[in-house]
Parts: C-alpha cells; sequence; structure tokens
C-alpha cells in the first residue's frame, strides 16, 4: 500500500532532502551511504504494508544509531556504503519480497521490522557496550577480552540491545493495534517477537564475529548482514508458530 497523500509524500521528501544534506555535510555517511538508506526509506514509502509507519521504524533506526555512534560527544569515521548495506539489506529485502508476494505482506512486513530491530539492537549493543567499565567476555569461551575484540560481549551491550528492540518493537506494537484487525494477544506475541529479534540477531552477529571475523574470514558487512538476516527469519518463525 503506496503513500498516495501528496502532502505527506512532499514532507518526506523534504526530509530525505535534509537527511542527506546534513549526513553528507557532517560526514556521516558517504555520497553512497546516503543513496541506500535513501532508498531503504523510499521503499518503505512505496512497498510497506504501512508506509508511514515502516517509514518511521527506518527515521527511528538512522536516528537512534547516529546518537548512539556519537556518544558521548564520539566521532565515528565516516559510515561507507557498506556499512549501511550492512545493517539496512535485510530490511529492504523483505519490503521488495513483498512485491513479489503480496498474499504474505504481513509476515513480511513482520520480518521487516525484525531485521530493522536487530540491526538497531546491534549498533546500540555495540557503541553502548563499548563505554562498559568491566571487560567484555568473548561469547564463545566466556573469557575476558579487550574492549572492540569482535564477538566480544558486556552487561551493558545487552541491555542496550535490548532496549534497541524494544525502541523497534514498540513501533510495531502501535502500528498493529491502530491498524490490523487481529486478537490483542497476538499484537503482543508479535510484538513482542521484534523485541527479541534484536537481541537474537545482535548475538547472533557475535557469534559470527567471534568465530569467523576474527579469523578474518568475514568481514564486518557479512557480519552484520547476517546478524540482521537472522532478526528477519526470527520473526518469520515466530509469526508462524503465533
Amino acid at each position: 500500500m503506496a503513500l498516495n497523500d501528496p502532502i505527506e509524500l512532499a514532507l518526506i521528501l523534504v526530509f530525505l532532502a535534509v537527511f542527506s544534506i546534513l549526513s553528507y555535510k557532517k560526514k556521516l555517511l558517504d555520497f553512497e551511504g546516503i543513496f541506500i538508506g535513501n532508498a531503504v526509506g523510499l521503499a518503505a514509502i512505496t512497498y510497506g504494508p504501512n508506509p508511514m509507519v515502516d517509514f518511521f521504524a527506518v527515521v527511528i533506526f538512522f536516528v537512534i544509531g547516529e546518537i548512539a555512534s556519537n556518544y558521548p560527544k564520539k566521532k565515528h569515521e565516516q559510515r561507507t556504503i557498506w556499512n549501511v548495506i550492512g545493517n539496512s539489506l535485510p530490511a529492504l529485502a523483505m519490503l521488495i519480497l513483498i512485491i513479489a508476494f503480496p498474499q504474505n505482506s504481513f509476515l513480511l512486513e513482520l520480518a521487516f521490522f525484525g531485521a530493522i530491530s536487530a540491526a538497531l539492537a546491534d549498533t546500540l549493543s555495540s557503541e553502548i557496550g563499548y563505554y562498559s567499565k568491566k571487560h567484555p567476555i568473548m561469547i564463545t569461551t566466556f573469557k575476558k577480552v579487550p574492549k572492540g575484540t569482535d564477538g566480544g560481549v558486556t552487561r551493558r551491550g545487552e541491555f542496550a540491545a535490548l532496549f534497541g528492540g524494544l525502541v523497534i518493537g514498540i513501533i510495531y506494537f502501535f502500528a498493529l493495534l491502530t491498524g490490523a484487525a487481529i486478537p490483542f494477544y497476538k499484537i503482543i506475541l508479535y510484538s513482542l517477537a521484534v523485541v527479541l529479534s534484536g537481541l537474537v540477531g545482535s548475538n547472533i552477529d557475535s557469534v559470527f564475529g567471534a568465530v569467523f571475523e576474527t579469523r578474518k574470514m568475514l568481514d564486518k558487512t557479512q557480519v552484520n548482514l547476517i546478524g540482521s538476516t537472522a532478526g528477519a527469519i526470527f520473526c518469520i518463525i515466530m509469526g508462524l508458530l503465533i
């Protein structure tokens, strides 16, 4: 269901233009990264079953992710197209699949939110977890490792991941509450699946980071892709079970 209101569409296009200009001037994203970010936002508007809500979820992901990446007053390196692809491609893929399988749009939109939840959870886990007072532990061995080690997790990082999943889960909850004619208990269960997909995707990202990225068998983009995809798959499984 594409967005049909010309005023809302104009406002969104203005927002994307402002986002692009600020991201480029502040060196948050390179040109290609901005292009992909806009593509995900426009896909949410064009192909998302709930265009405004789906677009809002993408906006929240980028905004909170950038805030966390610069906390506190810490500038990260300019994000490239590969950073954005790693975090956004699975969500974009779910929206594209809605075109091919419109009869499964509800399940695929659930997976879209699961991918966004996992991407935001992983971003917050990495950025906020870095400031943990305790050393991270390797997720596969539970041994202490230096900060920044691939596969290292912290309690603060896990809570940050849960918060990221909760933010996207709440957005999805209100989307279902105001638009879907389904029982309330199922709305709770679907929303909980989105919340948990954040933790699932973030920790699978850490596992693959520990096993493969540390051995240079996968790079950061590929690991991020796997983590976000895991969030989407988790939501598909939970959606089928619910």
